[in-house]
């Protein structure tokens, strides 16, 4: 899974190696691929602790995304638990290691694998569509305070923004008295049909 997401540190693959077997073979718990996929969620949505905007959507897509992926797992296979899901009881002395010698394995636990990872794969899509069509279109003035608060609100809010000056930028210019109402203000920000002119905070 840390290979197909290219996350390259071997310390994620480690983060996760005791899932075999629902946790360390105790299948009461969910299954392996699933509790991984849910490590994976938090390490992509990761940030700095500073950026308390970032993290607390961080915190908000991560625990969506991993509702998302038990509800989908529940529905295709309908079970999570690694009991139910191999019908195989571990806690009998040797039988991981008969469960692991019979092969078994690469008829169930793959197929749970691979479904974690193209799931992971639609809800990554599925977050970057959405970025795209939140992408803000501001425009701004040199020296403009409310302007640099703005981009800055936006920084740590992770929303990706087009910036286009008004300055020496007739066209520009033209826009924001349009958007604006004849008013000239900026920070103007454009989000699909949404228009709003200047910045208070928010």
């Amino acid at each position: 899974m840390w290979e197909a997401h290219n996350l390259g540190n071997p310390d994620f693959l480690w983060a996760a190696i005791a899932f075999t077997g629902g946790i360390g073979g105790q299948q009461r718990a969910p299954c392996g691929a699933l509790s991984a996929g849910a490590v994976y969620l938090g390490l992509h949505y990761r940030c700095p602790p500073d950026e308390k905007q970032r993290a607390k959507q961080g915190r908000v897509n991560a625990r969506e995304d991993a509702a998302e992926l038990v509800k989908s797992f529940l529905q295709r296979f309908g079970a999570i638990s690694c009991f139910e899901l191999v019908g195989v009881d571990f806690s009998r002395p040797g039988a991981y290691q008969e469960f692991q010698a019979s092969g078994i394995w690469r008829d169930k636990c793959d197929q749970y694998v691979k479904f974690v990872i193209e799931k992971l794969y639609e809800l990554e899509e599925k977050r970057n569509v959405t970025k795209d069509q939140q992408k803000v279109i501001i425009y701004t003035q040199p020296g403009c305070p409310y302007c640099a608060a703005a981009k800055q609100d936006l920084e740590e809010r992770g929303i990706t923004y087009k910036e286009i000056s008004i300055e020496n930028n007739p066209d520009a210019l033209r826009e924001v008295m349009r958007l604006s109402g004849g008013k000239g203000i900026v920070p103007v920000l454009v989000t699909g049909d949404e228009v709003k002119v200047g910045y208070g905070g928010g």
